[in-house]
């Protein structure tokens, strides 16, 4: 099967299909594609668990103007 072969294979498949072949292909490039999915199942974990805690009312949340004005204040503060 040569280059072309492939190519011509691969614009007959869906976006979503490609974009799935792609990042299968990347993250094969290095050989770290387990390493991916644990990294990516300890994400989607911790985005369930915030998600969780905000709809729980566990976390307040603080407007976005409010969140950068304690940051750059405390980053102020710290050089």
């Amino acid at each position: 099967m040569s280059i072309v072969d492939i190519k011509n294979g691969v614009s007959r498949l869906s976006a979503k299909e490609q974009a799935a072949l792609a990042y299968w292909i990347i993250t094969n490039l290095d050989g770290v594609a387990d390493k991916d999915v644990s990294i990516d199942a300890a994400w989607r974990q911790e985005v369930r668990s915030r998600v969780n805690a905000i709809k729980t009312g566990k976390v307040e949340m603080i407007p976005a103007a409010e969140m950068w004005k304690d940051i750059l204040g405390n980053y102020a503060a710290t050089s």
